[in-house]
């Protein structure tokens, strides 16, 4: 996938801290979560905890009526991940949303 590595996106942090008080103590490190964008698109890269993840980001994408589409990763035949993509226009009006 082509993208340039982004700064941390107001919903992207609120989607971490979400993920974190989720997992509590048996996830200490959220690096299997990977973000880019580029000039159109957005993008959120779920390489472990795939469907607890998934359904933590769905649930607040479905909530705040965000289109948004999903690819799953394959290796060898089995689901390595899932990769989430949304329109910067929505990303944008996420962001908005979470302005503390």
């Amino acid at each position: 996938m082509k993208g340039v590595s982004m700064e941390i996106d107001v919903f992207f942090d609120y989607y971490l801290k979400s993920l974190r008080f989720y997992f509590g103590d048996r996830c200490k490190d959220i690096g299997f979560i990977k973000f880019f964008k580029d000039e159109n698109n957005s993008f959120i890269t779920i390489e472990d905890y795939v469907l607890e993840a998934l359904v933590i980001l769905s649930n607040i994408l479905s909530k705040e009526r965000i289109v948004f589409s999903c690819g799953f990763i394959h290796s060898k035949g089995v689901v390595t991940g899932v990769e989430v993509c949304m329109n910067v226009l929505e990303l944008e009006k996420l962001n908005n949303l979470y302005k503390i």
